[in-house]
């Protein structure tokens, strides 16, 4: 009789060191200035452009930028990221609406986190329990997001104005107040 050995490949990682988020203590935006990190997914840059939209009359804001990153399935660079923060106040990344995108907007956000920057990330609601498992993989376990229904791709562009404007109350309570994180275990 042969044996068969079954290996297991579980690696135990140490936690992620917890993420220091961008401060929100006594920060002014009216008259800032919002980034819009579009990853390219369909319907993504309209959905950001009316959720721009809406924040920009929301607080006040002087200027809204959309940019576009190169691929949905990579973060942004760190040279990218740095960029944005020379030009942001605040910034809202997405759309994730797959894992990979969802993931990687999420790191987008904390990237500019990380670079002194309020940020959040938008994503459809099939993906808010991955979003939030990687939020804690990379140190930030509890990290906020917008959620819209998934797909966003097949909605009208009267349907995409209706989700960002329903989602502008989230956008600006993350926007402007500093997240309750989770303690990382």
């Amino acid at each position: 009789m042969t044996t068969i050995q079954v290996h297991v490949p579980v690696v135990e990682d140490a936690p992620a060191a917890p993420v220091d988020l961008a401060s929100r203590v006594g920060r002014d935006v009216v008259g800032g200035r919002l980034v819009l990190i579009d990853n390219g997914k369909p319907k993504a840059r309209d959905l950001l452009a009316h959720l721009g939209d809406a924040l920009a009359e929301r607080l006040s804001l002087d200027h809204v930028e959309l940019v576009s990153k190169s691929s949905a399935a990579f973060p942004v660079e760190d040279a990218h990221a740095d960029e944005i923060a020379a030009r942001a106040d605040l910034v809202v990344t997405g759309l994730g609406d797959c894992g990979a995108c969802s993931a990687c907007s999420l790191q987008d956000a904390l990237l500019l986190e990380r670079r002194g920057v309020p940020a959040t990330v938008l994503i459809t609601d099939v993906f808010v329990a991955h979003v939030a498992r990687f939020a804690a993989n990379l140190g930030s376990p509890g990290y906020h997001h917008l959620v819209v229904p998934h797909p966003a791709a097949t909605k009208s562009d009267d349907r995409l104005r209706t989700l960002a404007r329903a989602s502008v109350d989230a956008a600006v309570e993350q926007l402007r107040s500093a997240p309750a994180l989770l303690p990382v275990s």
